[in-house]
């Protein structure tokens, strides 16, 4: 059986990349005879806010470069069709179109198209980490209708995104997964106190926002909750780091007349792989004040860590933590409720065992159900 994923695949950084390289593990690993079509330009660079697009690590999770060809322009409709000639001349059984952003869906709703038309013996499937994109614009819900029309089948990675679909394709099979557990950058070089050598923190409590920087995820929120926990815990450094994709002096601004920037440590760049371990393993917690998600690969890294979260109840996060266990959920990110929340997690670090109950609750999630998932697709 042989199964073709397009999606962006290494040297493209970032969630949708590591994506790609656990899908194609797991279904390699199944037997099946897996290969990548990646793209030869994601996004414009008019429409990229960060620094660059392609991944600098030295450390590749599960690298696969000969099983990837790179095809697909987004905004070059010959490549579309040359994409889907090269599907023709694959002849799998099945592709997997990796979808994160309406913004792609003239060029995969094409190759959808021309597949389902063309390619009798060959099934359509999306697997859907977003259905409409963070910002939600006018035109999302339009590309994605026409886009997934033509997929014979979904696999969702929420129940939230599962409940979006069956409201536009309610005949449509749809099949319900997990992101991955990244614990991929977990190397095992450093331990707690190590890392806050490394990372030259003496404070006693590290609350870690990890991730790009983009208005929907509340960092603001974070910062002014930040002002008001160290005058009770002073003993506590805020540790953000992420490449900012909005204007960061927004936020020294802000960390500057609040009085914390002495306790808050900001670092604006994206992390290579290799590095990433030291943040995490410092960390007694991931704040995620999100206004809005689905799913999130930051949640993944923390349990990869197995660090505990306080997250928003927004999209299908929330489906993912185990309040009082593998971290706090919150109404909304107003300082009444992220407050308290952070203070909780800090003040029972030593008493709840979140480590523990982290490494249990993520057994059996991520893709470890393709395997019944994607013999359901094939057989009909």
């Amino acid at each position: 059986m042989k199964i073709t994923l397009i999606s962006p695949a290494y040297p493209y950084r970032g969630g949708q990349a590591l994506v790609e390289a656990y899908l194609h593990k797991t279904i390699t690993d199944l037997g099946y005879d897996t290969n990548t079509l990646s793209y030869t330009l994601l996004y414009p660079s008019i429409f990229f806010p960060g620094k660059t697009q392609y991944d600098n690590s030295k450390l590749i999770p599960f690298e696969h470069n000969n099983k990837i060809k790179r095809i697909l322009n987004s905004i070059n409709p010959f490549t579309w069709f040359k994409t889907y000639k090269e599907i023709k001349k694959q002849d799998p059984n099945l592709i997997i179109i990796v979808w994160w952003m309406p913004f792609f869906g003239p060029a995969l709703g094409t190759i959808a198209y021309l597949v389902k038309k063309n390619l009798k013996n060959t099934k359509v499937c999306f697997l859907v980490e977003n259905y409409i994109s963070h910002e939600s614009r006018w035109f999302d819900r339009f590309f994605c209708k026409r886009t997934f029309r033509w997929a014979d089948s979904f696999i969702c990675e929420s129940n939230y995104i599962n409940n979006q679909i069956k409201e536009d394709f309610p005949n449509k099979p749809i099949y319900e997964t997990t992101l991955s557990i990244y614990d991929c950058y977990n190397l095992n070089k450093f331990t707690k106190s190590s890392a806050k050598e490394f990372l030259n923190i003496k404070t006693e409590n590290v609350i870690l926002f990890f991730g790009m920087i983009r208005p929907y995820k509340g960092l603001d929120k974070l910062i002014e909750s930040f002002k008001y926990l160290i005058e009770k815990k002073p003993d506590t450094t805020l540790l953000i780091v992420g490449e900012c994709y909005e204007d960061i002096q927004k936020y020294e601004k802000m960390i500057s007349q609040y009085g914390i920037s002495s306790n808050t440590i900001m670092i604006n760049n994206f992390i290579d792989n290799e590095d990433i371990e030291p943040y995490f393993k410092v960390a007694d917690l991931v704040a995620m004040p999100y206004y809005s998600g689905t799913q999130s690969g930051i949640l993944m890294m923390a349990y990869g860590f197995n660090i505990p979260v306080v997250v928003t109840d927004v999209g299908g996060i929330s489906e993912l933590v185990k309040n009082n266990e593998t971290g706090i959920v919150i109404k909304d990110n107003s300082i009444d409720n992220l407050l308290p929340a952070i203070e909780k997690l800090i003040d029972t670090k030593e008493t709840t065992t979140y480590a523990e109950n982290i490494a249990s609750f993520v057994h059996g999630l991520g893709y470890a159900n393709l395997k019944n998932i994607l013999s359901e697709i094939l057989k009909h």
